[in-house]
């Protein structure tokens, strides 16, 4: 056991013992969707944020081809969220009433895992 330093902690004389993680998952993300309108991003982020729902973006700049093929401006965000989040997902893009044409679903697994040491 070790005393904490933190000056709250210590004052109060609690104690701590050291933590140890062996091939513990901390990684349970999932390629929720895919969108091309910002406005349709904003939205979607601004009613993840008020229900408490965290994501973070991965942005897919268009490929050589479709540079070439005239897709300049055309740039992908995939909203990624936690796995266990999906049903409360689910609920706020259906309030948001958005049209189909406007986002991609995409329920994907992440393949990357982490293991902490």
């Amino acid at each position: 056991e070790r005393v904490l330093t933190d000056m709250h902690q210590h004052n109060l004389g609690e104690k701590m013992t050291d933590l140890s993680f062996s091939d513990v998952k901390v990684h349970n993300e999932i390629e929720y969707c895919m969108v091309r309108n910002l406005e349709v991003k904003k939205q979607i982020e601004r009613a993840f944020l008020a229900h408490r729902i965290s994501y973070y973006e991965k942005w897919d700049e268009p490929s050589f081809l479709q540079r070439m093929l005239g897709a300049k401006n055309v740039t992908t965000c995939t909203l990624c969220i936690n796995g266990m989040q999906v049903a409360a997902a689910d609920e706020v893009l259906e309030e948001l009433n958005i049209p189909k044409e406007n986002i991609k679903m995409v329920y994907k697994k992440i393949n990357r895992t982490f293991f902490s040491e």
